[in-house]
């Protein structure tokens, strides 16, 4: 679930049309946002004051240009294997941050960004770019349930190219949050099902979410969320969800944060190229 700005009606997304979008058969998704949604435990706003960024949305300008080293990790990837973030050294890295039994923008922002690959292949840039996403589920999600949601929005699991990390929760802590500046938090679900109905709006309207010294507030403080189909959601039948920010980052060669986007599942193809084009061209680390 987005950490961000209300979406004023639900999108009925499938996973075949998720995977459509990402091997560019759909252009994409055009909703309007509006207003704004400050989360409890550090929302959007406070992310990027931590950040030193000034991440906008999908078409707009970044105005900082180098925010500090991005983190330094040790975590299991999707495939059970160990990877380290010093495993990148000289590469861009795409970094996001995803939740494996999301209904909403996770599926989205992982379909969009395997379309992102086949550009980055078509434009002969692929070996110089490494996909990397963070589980911001650790407590109750592993490599199997990553695997499987790789596979349902358009991934490889096995191959490399996105490498879906995971650990303890307090190691993930250390890279997502105090690394990326990415806040997160689980939602728990009261009455998913009677809150939707008597509502009328998508996403966990009856819900109950731990913030920072333990306060909960209910769905009804959360913006309306899209409705995207997720079959390993639907087999593991969980009642909660997790709350976090949507952003996008591209590390450089040398290993520092260079850049924050909004609304990962919306930034263009051109505008992600032509910036990782750029990084791309730079020296490795300083």
């Amino acid at each position: 679930m987005r950490d961000r700005s209300p979406w004023p009606a639900r999108l009925a997304l499938g996973a075949g049309l998720a995977l459509a979008v990402a091997t560019g058969l759909v252009a994409g998704v055009a909703l309007t946002r509006s207003g704004a949604l400050g989360g409890s435990g550090g929302g959007p706003g406070a992310a990027d004051a931590r950040a030193g960024s000034a991440a906008v949305g999908p078409g707009g300008p970044v105005v900082a240009r180098d925010l500090g080293p991005a983190p330094s990790w040790e975590l299991t990837d999707q495939r059970g294997r160990t990877v380290r973030s010093s495993d990148f050294e000289g590469k861009v890295q795409v970094v996001t941050f995803l939740f494996p039994y999301c209904r909403t923008y996770c599926p989205l922002i992982a379909a969009h960004l395997r379309g992102l690959e086949g550009s980055l292949r078509a434009a002969g840039l692929a070996d110089r770019v490494q996909f990397v996403a963070f589980n911001v589920d650790p407590d109750h999600t592993g490599p199997d349930q990553m695997r499987s949601f790789l596979r349902q929005y358009g991934w490889n699991p096995d191959t490399g190219r996105m490498e879906y990390v995971t650990g303890s929760p307090e190691d993930v802590r250390r890279a997502v949050r105090d690394g990326f500046h990415v806040d997160y938090r689980r939602v728990e679900e009261v009455d998913r099902g009677a809150a939707d109905a008597g509502s009328g709006t998508a996403g966990p309207v009856g819900a109950t979410s731990a913030g920072p010294g333990g306060a909960t507030s209910t769905g009804a403080d959360l913006a309306p969320q899209p409705e995207v189909e997720n079959a390993l959601a639907d087999s593991a039948s969980v009642s909660y969800d997790v709350v976090h920010n949507d952003r996008l980052a591209l590390v450089g060669r040398d290993g520092r944060i260079r850049r924050y986007y909004a609304e990962a599942d919306r930034i263009p193809d051109e505008r992600l190229l032509e910036d990782i084009r750029a990084l791309a061209a730079e020296g490795g680390k300083r």
